[in-house]
């Protein structure tokens, strides 16, 4: 039975393969939140923030712009890359038992309370669809694709063979690289603007004998990933997981309480219970923050002021100076002019 405790979570493993895939500077510099530091990606019971998660994910949309991102991620990850969601998929008698069984595990790889896959059959094709979370549309559309690239890439892993869907849907307007992704997926069958995210297998596929198949082994695998599951425990607390949500609102400019409380997956009046609880509020919060965001771009930016006065959600610049002002006892441009302090030794 899976815990509560995990859900706004995700493994180490793919959030690993994920920062794996972006280049050394990148990752030195998102090492630098807290959940995605070397030693809790190479905890395989740690769980990753999804706010942390989506900070990937929004990186490496940022360097490869327009791409199909999420399906060329899983060119380079081979069988184990997701530990043993990876083998859950593998290991049973046939294709349908292995997926319906890694459907309902998910939790050992994704969040629960985010990521929802259904199974439906129809006599004919064997389907998984797909949602994910109210996130920005690039990320949003970025892991749907991963996620139908996922379930293809197991299947055709655990086949040995090219496994081609009967059919696929997306939610998403046709890419740039439709023909690319044709070509991925294997067939031009594929469905835009559809009422959901599906991939679709032929009845004849899902039921061959997969050729590793051990008897009783996905039944111990079940067991134990059941294990995992009660073992795992978030990196971080509540506060910092909500703190990280409303980061990620503020760099997709969707700052506001109902849209950090979806990402959280509670309501608003819950969201300002448990601040309330933790000595807080929503308005010092976002105060918090766009302090934080503030400075940051100040120091770091040659932007004018009035773009980051609409960046952190101030209506002009003499806002953003009265702001700063309060904040740091001097102008904008004297925070500019500063040097940058240097990490003390030790």
């Amino acid at each position: 039975m899976q815990s509560s405790v995990i859900n706004g979570t995700v493994s180490a493993h793919l959030t690993r393969s994920l920062v794996g895939a972006m280049p050394g500077a990148d990752t030195v510099k998102l090492a630098r939140v807290p959940d995605l530091a070397p030693e809790v990606l190479t905890d395989d019971l740690s769980r990753v923030s999804t706010p942390s998660l989506l900070r990937v994910w929004e990186n490496l949309i940022l360097l490869e712009p327009h791409t199909l991102i999420g399906p060329l991620v899983l060119e380079d990850a081979p069988i184990g890359t997701f530990g043993l969601w990876d083998y859950l998929v593998t290991t049973g008698a046939t294709l349908r038992e292995s997926l319906t069984q890694a459907v309902g595990l998910l939790a050992v790889l994704g969040d629960p309370a985010a990521e929802k896959l259904i199974v439906e059959e129809d006599g004919r094709h064997f389907t998984v669809r797909h949602a994910t979370g109210t996130w920005g549309p690039e990320v949003v559309q970025a892991v749907d694709l991963f996620a139908l690239s996922l379930f293809l890439t197991r299947a055709r892993a655990a086949a040995g063979r090219h496994i081609v869907p009967s059919r696929v849907t997306i939610t998403h307007r046709p890419p740039r690289q439709a023909r690319q992704l044709a070509g991925l997926f294997g067939t031009d069958r594929i469905q835009y603007d559809a009422p959901y995210n599906s991939i679709s297998f032929s009845e004849d596929d899902v039921h061959a004998p997969l050729p590793k198949a051990q008897p009783g082994m996905d039944r111990i695998l079940a067991h134990h990933a059941e294990l995992v599951l009660a073992s795992s425990r978030p990196v971080l607390g509540w506060q910092d997981l909500f703190r990280g949500a409303l980061a990620s609102a503020f760099q997709e400019d969707a700052v506001s309480l109902e849209n950090v409380a979806q990402r959280l997956t509670m309501s608003p009046r819950t969201l300002q219970r448990r601040l309330a609880e933790n000595g807080t509020s929503w308005r010092a919060e976002v105060e918090s923050v766009r302090h934080e965001h503030t400075m940051d771009l100040l120091r770091s930016t040659d932007l004018p002021l009035d773009s980051i006065a609409d960046r952190v959600g101030y209506s002009d610049a003499r806002a953003l100076r009265r702001a700063v002002h309060r904040w740091q006892g001097q102008a904008p441009r004297d925070v500019r002019r500063a040097p940058r302090r240097a990490p003390s030794a030790g």
